[in-house]
Order: structure tokens, then C-alpha cells, then sequence
């Protein structure tokens, strides 16, 4: 399913971890109070067939891995979600296989 995202709003997620930092992109949807995290497997060398992926956006944001259902999301709490996937799906061990 495609949505329209709010071209004004976005918010960088980040996560700091021992072995290296990785940052994913998160978009508001228009009309929701949902915000969908786009992570782009290809800049740290991940495979995305690896991993259970949604719809690709562009070059710049990759991959749709999961979203957050808030009217205004936080940095700290996006950043929590996102690091939760990350160590949920072994992205860090991915990474460094490459």
C-alpha cells in the first residue's frame, strides 16, 4: 500500500552501539498519526533479502522495516524503536559480516 508522506516532516533515528552506529529515516504519514521507518540496508553492506523488508522509497532511504504509531515521535523514542529492530533482527551481526 502506498501512503503520501508529509514532505516537511521526517526524523533521523539513530542507533550507537559498541561495534558501529547506524541511522534510519523516519517518515510522518499525511494524514495519520503514524510514522514509517525507512532503513537503507545498502551503506552498510546488508543484503536486504536477509531481513523482512516492506517498499523501497529511493536510494536515499531504502527500505520499509516497521513503523510508529505517534502523532509527534521523539527522537529518544523513535531511536529506542529503531534500536530494538536492530538488535531484534541481528543487524549489527549482519553488518559486520560483510
Amino acid at each position: 500500500m502506498e501512503y503520501e508522506y508529509d514532505d516537511s516532516v521526517h526524523l533521523h533515528l539513530d542507533y550507537f552501539g559498541t561495534e558501529c552506529d547506524m541511522e534510519s529515516i523516519a517518515y510522518k504519514r499525511k494524514y495519520e498519526d503514524v510514522w514509517d521507518v525507512y532503513f537503507n540496508f545498502g551503506v552498510y553492506g546488508i543484503q536486504n533479502n536477509e531481513v523482512e523488508t516492506g517498499r523501497f522509497m529511493d536510494e536515499y532511504a531504502g527500505y520499509y522495516v516497521f513503523s510508529v504509531h505517534a502523532r509527534d515521535l521523539s527522537w529518544e523514542f523513535g531511536s529506542a524503536q529503531f534500536e530494538e529492530w536492530v538488535l531484534k533482527n541481528h543487524i549489527v551481526e549482519k553488518a559486520l559480516q560483510k
